[in-house]
């Protein structure tokens, strides 16, 4: 289920989620273990290209210990109606609550807002939301249909207030569709070090991002940088590999664990 800022204050009390109007109450504990998924890059364009989709859900389906997922943008080709209409219905045969943020494909330049088709099936293109003491932030970093992106001062600040009611002790992940990681192979936000100074006084964890389609993990300062295949056979991955697929988180007390999971094509 797509979760809307309304949906998902009713779902609060069965998974133990904040709705974001401040900083969770949750206390963290050591032996609290958070498990999600994260898919990138769907690029869906057709009836057809949504077939790995389906086959990405059912297999998200499977893992029983996966609580909610992030589609870190890029669900569609082009931004059209058609295309977040079949990206939706896919993704709404998923077992457990997910969040998107936009990728530049998800913008429709035909329209006078270009991201109308994206907001109407998605409604969120940033959020805010606390689990299990784990502070988990979905920020928009587009700029149109533009694969080098700056983070404008409106989005700046809306990331500022948001880390101002967090408890400086709370551990954070980020996610966005444009790169962060530090020796990324393209496509960095220019201003990331600006973004990320933003979280100075904070628990910053993990980005997760797309965009770049290719596995690249680093970790710098404590924080873990990941982007991820596409998961789309309407693109090929830019690392010359031809793995599709998406990859799953556990954050278990101080440690993070992740692993790829294919998807066949």
């Amino acid at each position: 289920m797509s979760v809307t800022r309304r949906q998902f204050i009713g779902l609060t009390a069965g998974l133990g989620l904040s709705a974001g109007l401040g900083f969770s109450t949750n206390t963290f504990a050591a032996d609290d273990t958070i498990t999600f998924a994260a898919i990138n890059d769907i690029h869906v364009k057709d009836a057809p290209s949504v077939d790995i989709v389906n086959e990405a859900v059912i297999r998200i389906n499977a893992i029983k210990e996966v609580e909610f997922a992030v589609i870190i943008g890029d669900l569609g080709s082009d931004g059209t109606r058609m295309e977040m209409k079949l990206a939706e219905a896919a993704l709404e045969k998923l077992r457990v609550p997910y969040f998107c943020v936009p990728g530049n494909h998800d913008y429709d330049p035909t329209t006078a807002n270009g991201y109308v088709h994206y907001d109407a099936a998605f409604e969120r293109r940033q959020w805010h939301q606390a689990q299990t003491g784990w502070v988990f932030l979905g920020l928009d970093t587009c700029n149109g249909t533009a694969s080098d992106v700056t983070i404008p001062a409106a989005r700046m600040k809306w990331l500022s207030e948001q880390i101002k009611g967090i408890r400086e002790d709370q551990p954070i992940a980020l996610f966005a569709h444009h790169p962060f990681n530090p020796s990324t192979r393209a496509y960095r936000v220019s201003n990331a070090e600006q973004v990320l100074d933003l979280f100075k006084d904070h628990d910053l964890r993990m980005v997760a991002s797309g965009h770049y389609h290719g596995n690249q993990i680093e970790e710098r300062n404590g924080i873990l940088f990941t982007t991820t295949v596409c998961c789309s056979t309407t693109r090929s991955n830019f690392d010359g590999t031809k793995e599709k697929g998406f990859r799953v988180y556990t954050l278990n007390g101080e440690s993070i664990e992740h692993r790829f999971v294919e998807v066949p094509v």
